[in-house]
């Protein structure tokens, strides 16, 4: 997936901002070690603000699906 980023890593403030250069509908899912999935949403646009505020702290993939394509980034929410 191209230009696709998240800030901050690790999360201390509850939200996570996603950016990608294309603007095409996203689906964000998160899931815990344990391959369970905590949360899941989608958006459309270059940029979304995501909130996990009812995710407990600690060590999580994200994972973004674009166009049949899929990304996957470890996250850290403290």
């Amino acid at each position: 997936m191209e230009g696709f980023t998240t800030y901050p890593n690790p999360i201390t403030n509850n939200t996570f901002t996603i950016t990608s250069k294309s603007s095409s509908k996203k689906t964000i899912t998160i899931y815990n070690v344990l391959g369970k999935k905590v949360l899941s949403s989608s958006f459309s646009g270059v940029k979304s603000n995501v909130d996990v505020s009812a995710i407990s702290s600690g060590i999580y993939i994200l994972k973004v699906t674009e166009d049949g394509k899929t990304a996957t980034k470890k996250l850290v929410i403290r």
